[in-house]
């Protein structure tokens, strides 16, 4: 048992001292509080009016971003979630493929990466703590099982959204913001025939060179485009009339 209280205790330290940290996304961790609530929200906002009002000029690319943009801040909104599933159809369209169709996701427990941060930080501390109380009572086994399970699966969500931030910075989400974007060879490598990829397609971005990027799909390289035609899904909110206010 005193083993178990010395690893429980070095857990909820950890914890304790992580949680103000990656909870916030990094550097920029603020408490929770009603006016960063409301800011967000208002965010969401902008760029769900942003997204409506390219898709009612039929700009589908913007439309895209900024609705994916909002989502990943306010993702169980039903107005942006139906906007972009429209916004998707009609880029398919366009592109004459139902290769990236996607079912327009049910509601549930759907959590934004700033929640979802808190989520796995509070079960993995919850977890440790009821560990930590079992260790100092005689008859706490079934507590702290239920600590082991609540603070493995804490470090499991934790663990997964490390790896899912680590991608995002690596490999950026992005979408083609023109009607038409050539796919191609880097000027030193071997040529070949474009890939096309049409306005509003979702890919993520590589390296760069110059005004090259890199482009990949599904994980794998396909090219090398424009970066003027591709807006980082993380930068569409300086792009609405709220960034400029």
């Amino acid at each position: 048992m005193k083993r178990a209280r010395g690893i429980f205790g070095l857990a909820i330290a950890a914890m304790a001292a992580a949680v103000p940290v990656t909870a916030g996304g990094g550097a920029k961790a603020t408490p929770v509080r009603a006016e960063v609530v409301a800011d967000r929200r208002a965010d969401a906002a902008a760029l769900y009016n942003a997204g409506t009002d390219a898709l009612s000029r039929g700009d589908t690319g913007r439309a895209v971003a900024f609705l994916l943009a909002a989502q990943r801040i306010d993702p169980r909104a039903r107005d942006i979630r139906v906007n972009l599933a429209i916004a998707r159809a009609r880029a398919e369209d366009v592109q004459g493929t139902g290769e990236h169709q996607r079912a327009s996701p049910l509601p549930g427990i759907v959590l934004s990466p700033a929640e979802a941060w808190w989520t796995a930080a509070l079960l993995a501390l919850a977890g440790a703590l009821m560990g930590g109380l079992a260790a100092l009572r005689q008859t706490g086994r079934g507590l702290f099982v239920s600590g082991t399970v609540a603070l493995t699966l804490g470090v499991l969500v934790w663990g997964c959204l490390l790896l899912r931030a680590r991608e995002e910075r690596r490999h950026p989400e992005a979408v083609v913001v023109v009607p038409v974007l050539e796919v191609g060879p880097a000027p030193d490598e071997q040529p070949r025939s474009p890939y096309l990829l049409g306005a509003g397609e979702e890919v993520r971005l590589g390296r760069t060179r110059g005004d090259l990027v890199e482009i990949r799909v599904s994980g794998n390289t396909i090219g090398w485009a424009r970066r003027s035609a591709l807006w980082r899904v993380a930068d569409a909110a300086r792009y609405t009339p709220r960034s400029e206010s």
